[in-house]
């Protein structure tokens, strides 16, 4: 795995270089709250899901204003704002997506695996469920949340997913530039060719990149929404962690078709 993805430290100018505004969005209406446990059933903050697509080779998401596979652009940028775990997938047998509550620890924080027509897949600390989850079609997926620019000078946080082997890249990177991850931008430049069995697949090459005072201020403001955001979540039972996002099935970032072949993970998983 050491020779998936070749980083590098490129462009001294930086890349954020603009003090990016993000617009206020109204707080939502508390749903589950009582005066001694104040949390609520807060929507996610992301404002687009974006996935790394092995088969093509590029960052792409669902619009679903214009109900279509959209793909990204080149040199994907981005500001790392948090990771955690979650599983995503097909389940042949229902005919639907497979998806999961987010965990920081599979080691200490069970997940509730389930297919959206199919009901629950598994149950439990990943280690313990991971091959009736790549039986159903499951696969571990590192889900970063992310500060980007959606085609405006404003940050936004978004969620880019990694699996399989695009995961395997991440993984290889986040250890070779550990110390960086939360201080730089990092930039999709490339792709790197692999194969296994029948299987031909596209690694994304990641590089860092400098950014600006500005740009680094307004992450951090995202972060603490993001934050905010997941200490509810984590706050909620793990039925409710495990429900769609937002709680509706039409809200789902999932649209994105999860049928296509992928290489078996790795056997080591980030957390």
């Amino acid at each position: 795995m050491g020779s998936v993805c070749q980083a590098r430290t490129v462009a001294p100018e930086p890349v954020f270089s603009v003090a990016l505004r993000r617009n206020k969005r109204p707080q939502p209406t508390p749903t589950n709250m009582s005066r001694s446990l104040p949390t609520d059933n807060s929507p996610n903050p992301a404002t687009r899901w974006f996935e790394w697509d092995g088969s093509a080779g590029n960052v792409r998401y669902y619009d679903k204003a214009a109900k279509q596979t959209v793909v990204a652009g080149d040199k994907f940028t981005f500001m790392l704002l948090d990771q955690l775990a979650t599983v995503k997938g097909w389940h042949d047998a229902s005919e639907s997506g497979i998806f999961s509550n987010e965990v920081k620890d599979t080691r200490a924080e069970p997940l509730v695996v389930k297919a959206f027509h199919g009901g629950t897949i598994a149950e439990g600390f990943y280690k313990d469920i991971r091959d009736k989850i790549i039986a159903a079609g499951g696969h571990f997926t590192t889900n970063c949340y992310i500060a980007y620019r959606n085609g405006r000078e404003k940050l936004e946080i978004g969620s880019l997913q990694f699996k399989g082997a695009a995961l395997s890249a991440w993984m290889e990177f986040c250890k070779e530039h550990r110390a960086d991850l939360y201080k730089q931008a990092i930039r999709i430049v490339g792709t790197k060719e692999g194969k296994k069995g029948k299987i031909t697949f596209q690694t994304p090459v990641f590089a860092l990149y400098p950014i600006s005072e500005d740009a680094d201020r307004d992450a951090v403001e995202l972060d603490k929404e993001l934050q905010a955001y997941l200490k509810s979540y984590f706050a909620r039972t793990r039925v409710e962690q495990a429900a769609p996002v937002n709680g509706h099935r039409e809200e789902q970032p999932d649209d994105l078709d999860q049928r296509q072949p992928e290489p078996e993970e790795d056997e080591s998983i980030p957390f």
